[in-house]
């Protein structure tokens, strides 16, 4: 913990540093959650998590840190593939946020977990095999006329990117000087182009999610990140988890690993929150063990990860 005397005329005092004792604490914590037997599940959003937010939605990229961890763990996982299981679970799409982390030997889920698949050691990203939910396709060619809809009603407004998923499409408005005339502007626009939309059209049916100064188009019945969680859980039979995330949709990862531990299918877990300014949701900090300062602060406790789980190896051999 950081810790230093500030110096005063009539007393002296210890200033703690919040910050650096929250990074301390997951890293212990971490540590302890390594020391657990069996296999274990390491799940990490991407923006906001291992990439810091940009006002552009194109423009994050992974910490150096960040990559460079992740290489260390997929490693281990190579060799013990019984050991961990490592996912990058983002509401990019799936290829996006291959292409922004590359690194072999993870399986990366897209649109908050209905697309995704397993990217093998030496393969580019870019030929990422990505399987869609099947029971979506009739949603792609609606999400796609909505959106076009919705930047033609806002006249291309500058503020504005869209962002098609397939199924889903999300309307970002980081970039607005108002942001909530922005997301008011941005929820009229979609009910007036739904209610344009021909017959033909109007038979998949969706729901709105919102995120840190974004609005979400998705399938009704579309899972989400708590589900793609639960799958990744059963798939790999583990028994601990590692969830870090910083946004909305995080918490219901958060809120699947809690019940599974609670519900004695998982020995530990770590559910850690990475605060955004201003934007950090209540309900991630009130599921969170722990509250990481930045994104910088993912890389630490990835590389703790490592290193403890390396040094299981060496003690193994």
């Amino acid at each position: 913990m950081n810790v230093r005397v500030a110096r005063g005329r009539r007393s002296e005092r210890l200033v703690v540093d919040p910050e650096a004792a929250a990074v301390e604490r997951a890293v212990a914590a971490v540590r302890a959650l390594a020391a657990t037997p069996g296999g274990l599940l390491v799940v990490c959003d991407f923006d906001g998590t291992l990439a810091p937010i940009s006002p552009d939605p194109m423009a994050p990229t992974i910490l150096p840190a960040a990559r460079h961890a992740l290489r260390r763990l997929a490693r281990i996982a190579r060799r013990r593939p019984d050991r961990l299981a490592l996912a990058i679970l983002s509401g990019r799409t799936a290829l996006d946020v291959a292409g922004r982390v590359r690194v072999g030997g993870l399986t990366y889920l897209g649109d908050h977990g209905i697309q995704g698949g397993d990217l093998p050691v030496g393969v580019a990203a870019e030929r990422l095999r990505v399987s869609h939910d099947p029971r979506l396709a009739e949603h792609h060619a609606v999400a796609r006329r909505l959106g076009d809809e919705v930047e033609r009603l806002l006249g291309g407004a500058a503020w504005l990117f869209v962002e098609p998923k397939g199924p889903s499409v999300a309307f970002h408005f980081r970039a607005a000087d108002d942001v909530v005339a922005a997301r008011a502007r941005i929820l009229a626009a979609l009910d007036d182009a739904g209610a344009a939309l021909p017959a033909a059209l109007r038979g998949p049916r969706f729901r709105y999610t919102e995120g840190r100064r974004i609005v979400e188009l998705r399938p009704e019945d579309a899972g989400a990140k708590g589900e793609a969680v639960a799958r990744l859980l059963e798939r790999h039979g583990s028994t601990a988890a590692l969830v870090i995330g910083d946004d909305r949709s995080d918490t219901e990862a958060f809120a699947v690993v809690t019940r599974e531990r609670d519900a004695g299918r998982l020995a530990a877990s770590l559910l850690l929150g990475v605060h955004g300014a201003g934007e950090t949701p209540p309900e991630l900090l009130a599921a969170a063990n722990v509250i990481l300062p930045e994104p910088a602060a993912s890389a630490v406790v990835l590389r703790a990860l490592a290193r403890a789980l390396e040094a299981e190896d060496r003690a193994g051999r």
